[in-house]
């Protein structure tokens, strides 16, 4: 079958304009080797010829045998996950002598998981991890400080020092803020959209994609009218209630970053959150937060009414089988789509809806790309020693070259996070239109992993008239406080140092 791609938005023009917009923001090069001052593994010196970066491909991996951890279950498509690498890891064995063992853990399993193994002391050397976890890691003397690998040169991708590979917006997110090191380099990204039904919007009377929240509301009235399901939404899933908030704040929130952000980059990091917090700056009774949430209640009115009591994967069954017109998807998700059997109608894909001026005065007339961001990423655990660590350090330098990232993009739909990958052409496809990137997470959880659960979990009754906005605002206000003050703690924060931003 024929299949349509015309995707409304997407990756190479966003990662272009992440990019043009973001400065690179480095590690801090004089914590490198003064990281066990706190209690963290650290990177031997360059002069230890066994923890250094390889001059070339083979030398630090022959005869060598590391293991890595990934998981992949979270996507639908964890069997052509597991295949693809372990195909990956032969073919690195063929360059370069190393041998990989590969251990595959179940996404809802993992980091119980990586908590036992580094427990037992008996972690894989290579783990794929998230921001907020490698940091914490960091701080138990788990993984190691990558900052002197980093500033070397990739055989991979020569030319220039390996951090200055990756697109700076994503070295940026890697940098730790409660130290400003890099426990861990970008592994990856992903860029979600709204996939619609064009059979579905065609018998609705619907001839084009919209492109502003009231044409959308409007173009869900006329599905709804026709005896269709708008919208397929999971409210178990932290990803479906949370994606739309984050565009929706992200839209909103343009005055109110301007008075979190510290340094000008016009990017609010953790710290600077916590900052607003002591400021009173964040708070969900009030705009955006409060507005953003009612607009969202409005819109799950036209969701399938049974959003409550499904997950993400039965939701994504609603779509694939005709039963709903549109649906929120991981672009790592697509490849479900491409091999779905029996599957008849054409699709296309666009952004979140822009919301207006006329609705709200201080919107910014753009949406917010979701997506895009360096969330998962490889770091090397503290059990790696010598030849081992020399192994892992080029290892992770071969997952991070053009070659593999433009492979994992052919193949698993995972987006690079590198400007020299080449993209298939169904991810050329993605161009970028009207869009912005996300500058603050107030939804995810690698901001407050504590409050973005509460969220979800607060968001089933508010949406069910359980409880109703201005309850949810103070509850959230609230969760909001404890986690940052957690965070604050945890990080030693304080307005006397700064909240531990470095000054430039």
């Amino acid at each position: 079958m024929r299949k349509s791609w015309k995707l409304g938005s997407a990756l190479l023009g966003s990662v272009l304009l992440v990019s043009s917009l973001s400065g690179c923001g480095g590690g801090n090069g004089n914590n490198a080797n003064n990281a066990n001052d706190g209690g963290q593994a650290s990177a031997p010196s360059s002069a230890s010829s066994s923890a250094s970066p390889s001059g070339s491909a083979a030398k630090p991996g022959k005869g060598a045998k590391i293991s890595v951890a990934y998981w992949g279950a979270e996507f639908a498509t964890a069997q052509d996950v597991e295949k693809t690498y372990k195909q990956i890891f032969e073919d690195y064995k063929k360059k370069t002598g190393t041998d990989v063992e590969f251990t595959f853990v179940p996404d809802n399993n993992y980091r119980t998981w990586m908590v036992t193994q580094q427990a037992a002391g008996s972690m894989p050397e290579v783990v794929l991890t998230r921001m907020a976890w490698v940091w914490e890691d960091y701080a138990k003397n788990q993984v190691y400080d990558m900052t002197p690998y980093l500033e070397k040169e990739s055989p991979y991708n020569p030319g220039k020092p390996w951090k200055d590979t990756f697109l700076p917006s994503f070295y940026k997110d890697s940098v730790n803020p409660a130290n400003g090191i890099v426990n861990s380099v970008p592994a990856y990204t992903a860029m979600i959209r709204i996939l619609y039904n064009k059979e579905l919007f065609a018998k609705a009377g619907i001839d084009q994609a919209p492109q502003t929240w009231p044409e959308f509301i409007e173009d869900c009235k006329k599905l709804k009218d026709a005896g269709i399901t708008p919208m397929a939404m999971s409210g178990q899933s932290n990803s479906h209630m949370t994606w739309f908030l984050t565009s929706i704040f992200g839209q909103l929130d343009e005055q109110l970053r301007k008075q979190m952000d510290t340094d000008g980059d016009n990017m609010v990091i953790k710290n600077e959150l916590a900052r607003a917090t002591d400021k009173g700056l964040i708070d969900y009774t009030k705009y955006p937060f409060k507005d953003g949430l009612e607009l969202f209640k409005d819109f799950s009115q036209y969701w399938n009414s049974d959003f409550n009591g499904i997950d993400e994967k039965s939701a994504q069954q609603l779509w694939l089988t005709g039963k709903a017109a549109m649906l929120l998807m991981n672009s790592a998700d697509l490849k479900l789509v491409d091999d779905m059997e029996g599957r008849t109608f054409e699709y296309g894909g666009m952004p979140i809806p822009t919301l207006t001026k006329e609705q709200f005065p201080e919107a910014m007339g753009k949406s917010v790309v979701l997506g895009g961001a360096a969330n998962e990423s490889w770091a090397i655990s503290s059990t790696a020693k010598d030849d081992k660590l020399a192994a892992s350090v080029d290892l992770i330098q071969y997952l991070t070259s053009p070659e593999i990232e433009g492979r994992l993009a052919n193949e698993l739909g995972l987006l690079p996070t590198i400007p020299n990958a080449e993209l298939p052409d169904k991810l050329k496809g993605f161009v970028l239109q009207n869009e912005d990137i996300r500058r603050a997470n107030y939804t995810g959880p690698a901001t407050i992993k504590e409050f973005s659960d509460f969220l979800v979990k607060s968001l089933q009754l508010y949406l069910s008239d359980k409880v109703d906005v201005n309850k949810l605002t103070e509850e959230l206000n609230k969760e909001w406080k404890k986690g940052m003050d957690n965070a604050k703690t945890t990080n030693g924060w304080t307005e006397a140092n700064g909240y531990g931003m470095t000054k430039n």
